[in-house]
């Protein structure tokens, strides 16, 4: 072979290798990925950022056109509540970052978009103790972190608030520890301008088909179940709009709200989610939040239930309960990432109520609950239902760390008082408390302890029950 065509051939050769070089490159690259030992490594990382809750990357890949991909990404509880909670903290079918591939050669991850198929969240009250030690409140200087405005749209004219003592002076009430601050606060300072990220393209968190359940752990129902939720959450670069849609909300194992769609507003830092009405249950509502992407992450959410008659609705427990008049509205603000700087309050007022059961019916005068959770506690100031025959009036506490103690007195005819309890504890002797009226006696029943092995007083030095 002539010396002209072999170097030709060894040029050639080279060519071809040079121009396999990468695609050999980008095979090894996901084969390492794919290893035990790679996914390990990322887990750790994560681990590492999340307060060390074990982490767990069931597969791994990256391409130019497809970014880098996680599948079946799970992070576990934490250590002190597996025992209660089956169920992992976070599960994620699969997870692809779209990044700025310019940004890596120079050491960082910045990212453009985000695809987060089939997150499920699920966290119980205790969680609350284990961010309060792992995460305290960040020291930035305060104008590292821009006031939320109020949500003026949602501002009651008039304020409710929970009557001062009971109508009938031989039903004496609750004691209440407190009310809760409901004065407008003060005047906060303006955000700083817009830094040179808002000028970016829009960066996109697309969220398909989550879910979010909290409980307290065991068999019984969750309090809170959220599935079917989808939506583009434009989290930085340019001002945006989109839509979050909600597939259903359930309270306690019962549907209160489905197919609701709410609208977004991003301008950086604000995420914001304009005011927007809501029918659970029959009863009109109108909600608003805002959530800043600074240190701590700030967030506040409003809610306002406007005077109204509702409609009649079904029990979970079977039977049908109806008012009326209801009013109220809650608001709650704080930094996400910081359980002792969470505040929230809950007022709320209704009259002429009728509960009916298949075994008994109850009609009600009037009522109001009041809430306010303060850092690590929630606090039920007072609740009161009170009636002709029968009046209910109580209060309760529950602290992060899952301790809680509550007291719920019943007054009615001695038959009724006693004919209620045993209903809920058959073979118990609650021990009644005699009231001016012979008519009338009262049955204080006290529960405490934590939320997974509560105890409850039948009376005052009653009888100790579990909780059924």
């Amino acid at each position: 072979m002539p010396a002209g065509a072999k170097r030709y051939r060894r040029w050639r050769l080279l060519l071809v290798a040079l121009c396999l070089l990468p695609l050999l490159a980008f095979a090894a690259s996901n084969l390492v990925l794919a290893s035990p030992w790679a996914r390990d490594w990322l887990a750790s990382k994560i681990k590492h950022r999340c307060g060390g809750l074990e982490t767990h990357i069931g597969r791994a890949s990256w391409s130019p056109w497809n970014g880098i991909t996680l599948g079946k990404f799970v992070i576990s509880q934490p250590a002190e509540l597996s025992g209660a909670m089956t169920e992992p903290l976070l599960c994620i079918d699969s997870l692809r970052l779209t990044p700025r591939w310019r940004s890596c050669w120079h050491g960082h991850l910045d990212v453009l978009a985000a695809d987060i198929e089939g997150p499920r969240l699920v966290i119980s009250p205790l969680m609350l103790s284990h961010l309060t030690r792992q995460m305290p409140p960040p020291t930035a200087p305060p104008d590292a972190q821009p006031a939320l405005p109020l949500i003026a749209a949602l501002q009651p004219e008039h304020p409710s608030t929970p009557p001062a003592q009971a109508s009938n002076p031989n039903e004496p009430a609750a004691s209440v520890p407190g009310s809760p601050d409901t004065q407008p606060q003060a005047s906060q300072p303006p955000p700083p301008p817009l830094a040179a990220e808002a000028w970016q393209p829009t960066c996109w968190v697309r969220l398909r088909h989550a879910s979010l359940k909290l409980a307290a752990g065991g068999s019984a129902p969750p309090w809170v179940e959220i599935t079917g939720l989808s939506g583009d959450l434009p989290l930085s670069g340019q001002a945006a709009t989109s839509s979050l849609a909600l597939g259903c909300l359930k309270l306690h194992g019962s549907p209160v709200l489905t197919d609701f769609k709410a609208p977004l507003a991003w301008e950086s830092p604000v995420l914001s989610l304009k005011p927007v009405a809501a029918t659970p249950q029959g009863i009109h509502i109108e909600l608003a939040a805002k959530f800043a992407l600074v240190g701590g992450l700030p967030m506040q959410v409003e809610i306002q239930v406007p005077p109204q008659s509702p409609a009649p609705f079904t029990l979970s427990a079977g039977g049908e309960a109806s008012a009326g008049h209801i009013s109220g509205g809650a608001r709650f603000r704080g930094l996400l990432m910081a359980p002792g700087t969470w505040q929230g309050d809950c007022l709320a007022e209704t009259a002429a109520i009728s509960i009916k059961t298949s075994e008994h019916h109850a009609t009600f005068d009037n009522g109001s609950c009041c809430f306010a959770l303060r850092g690590n506690v929630l606090s039920c100031l007072d609740a009161r239902l009170l009636g002709e025959n029968l009046s209910l009036l109580g209060n309760a506490t529950l602290l992060a760390d899952g301790r809680a103690a509550a007291v719920l007195r019943l007054v009615a005819a001695p038959e009724t008082t006693l004919g209620i309890v045993k209903h809920f504890f058959p073979a118990a002797d609650p021990v009644l408390t005699p009231m001016a009226s012979p008519q009338r006696v009262a049955c204080d029943v006290e529960a405490s302890g934590s939320l997974d092995a509560l105890q409850i007083s039948l009376g005052r030095h009653g009888p100790i029950a579990p909780f059924p």
